[in-house]
This record gives structure tokens, C-alpha cells and sequence, in this order.
């Protein structure tokens, strides 16, 4: 789960509707794109369903655990089932560039000197199962690894910039997007001067002049805070959702 203060309280966002916004973005890229990246951005958090359905209860906030603070021991082995679920639901192209995702964020996003022995590990045996794996779906599709690699680009650029517009990330940044010839070019992120919830991009890399993205997510109790696991179960259990909207424009 992700956490965004919003008006007057905070919303909890789930991995997979964070990742439905990552397909927002990029539906409205400059460029066609291929429907396979398209689904895949959108269901690249497949292997979270079942525990954004019955989170674990971190104590010292007193909120589910964010998704920073899940360990690699947990959640490798959820981003393999993700990856075996969009192979049996989509096929092979969709889970590659699942499958690459989660090879990114073990080689870029962890510090191993911080992990414990099991999460480098877990970590450790993803990268090395997962990337005979990755070869065989490339060959076996005549994919292109230039192209594959410009894919993989695009939902790293999501993903920073899904993150942003969910609070886990702070604005101003600067984020990488490949121009249609596949070279990364910069783009700077700001929030826009006195409108919260809106954001300017430069250069601007939409086909439409403004772009507003949308999901769902469960707003927290007053406070933001649970007085046990039972009540965050209890939570759990009830209908209350509330729908948020961020906006974006050219700088």
C-alpha cells in the first residue's frame, strides 16, 4: 500500500490501483504504444492482489505496512507468481516486461547492505531464475532487445511518475523517458504553484494538452491511524472508498 495525504485525511492506495494509473499515463503517450506494454503497466502488480486483500499490520505506524517496508523474502516470491499469472492469463510478452520490472527494482531500488541475509537472498534467486526466463520469451517472440529495452524504460517512467502523483514520491524531481528513437531524455517534475494535487511536466511527453488521472483507494480513520490490527481488519472489511484525481500539465 502507498499513503497520500489527500484533503483533510489520508487515502490508502493499493499496489494495483497505483499500477492502474501507470496505465492512464501512458494510454495518452505521445506514441502509439503496443498493447502488451499496456497491460502489462497496468497489471504489473498482479502478485500483490492477495496481499493488498488482507495486508500486514505494522506496529510502529499503526498502519498496513507501507510497500517500502515489505521485505524481498515476502514479496519476491509474489512477484514470481505475478509474473506465472500474467504467462497463464496474457502470455509471454506481457509477463517479460512484468518479469523485468521486478528485475529492476531488485538491481536498482535495494540496498543490499541494509537487507537481511533472506531478503538478498529472495532477491538474489529472482534476478537468477527470472533471466533464462526473459531470454527464452525474447527469442521465442523475435522481440527485439533494443525495442524490449525501450518498453522496460516506459514503465520505469511510469512507475516514478505514478508514485509522485500518489505521494510516495515528493516533487520537484527529475525522472527518465525514452524519445522515440529509445535515448533517455530528462523530465522535470514540479507541483503546480498553489494548486494541490496538480503537477507541470517539462518537456511535455502527452498527446493531449492536459492529462488527469484517476483511481480509487480507502480513505484512512481520523488520525490515520489503526488502534490495533483488529481495527484495521475491521477497516478492511468495510465498503467506504473514496475516488481521487490528479492533474497534469505542460510547464
Amino acid at each position: 500500500m502507498l499513503f497520500c495525504n489527500h484533503g483533510s485525511g489520508v487515502l490508502a492506495i493499493s499496489q494495483p490501483a497505483h499500477a492502474w494509473i501507470w496505465g492512464q499515463l501512458l494510454r495518452a503517450w505521445a506514441e502509439p504504444l503496443g498493447e502488451p506494454l499496456l497491460l502489462a503497466v497496468e497489471q504489473h502488480d498482479i502478485g500483490w492482489l492477495d496481499w493488498e486483500a488482507a495486508p500486514t499490520f505494522d506496529t510502529e505506524t499503526r498502519r498496513p505496512h507501507l510497500f517500502r517496508h515489505v521485505g524481498a523474502a515476502t514479496h519476491a516470491p509474489m512477484w514470481t507468481r505475478g509474473v506465472e499469472r500474467a504467462l497463464a492469463a496474457w502470455g509471454a510478452h506481457v509477463a517479460l516486461l512484468i518479469s523485468m520490472h521486478g528485475g529492476l527494482i531488485y538491481r536498482r531500488f535495494t540496498d543490499r547492505h541494509r537487507m537481511s541475509e533472506a531478503d538478498a537472498r529472495a532477491a538474489e534467486n529472482y534476478l537468477a531464475t527470472q533471466a533464462s526466463r526473459e531470454t527464452t520469451w525474447m527469442q521465442t517472440l523475435r522481440l527485439d532487445r533494443v525495442a524490449v529495452k525501450k518498453e522496460s524504460s516506459l514503465v520505469a517512467f511510469a512507475d516514478a511518475l505514478s508514485l509522485a502523483l500518489c505521494g510516495d514520491l515528493k516533487a520537484p524531481m527529475t525522472l527518465e523517458a525514452p524519445a522515440q528513437n529509445g535515448d533517455l531524455i530528462r523530465i522535470e517534475l514540479a507541483d503546480r504553484p498553489g494548486q494541490p494535487f496538480e503537477f507541470v511536466l517539462a518537456p511535455w511527453p502527452f498527446s493531449v494538452e492536459t492529462l488527469a488521472v484517476e483511481a480509487e483507494a480507502r480513505p484512512l480513520p481520523p488520525g490515520g491511524r489503526f488502534s490495533s490490527e483488529a481495527a484495521m481488519r475491521s477497516w478492511l472489511a468495510s465498503p467506504a472508498r473514496e475516488t481521487f484525481e490528479e492533474m497534469l500539465f505542460a510547464a
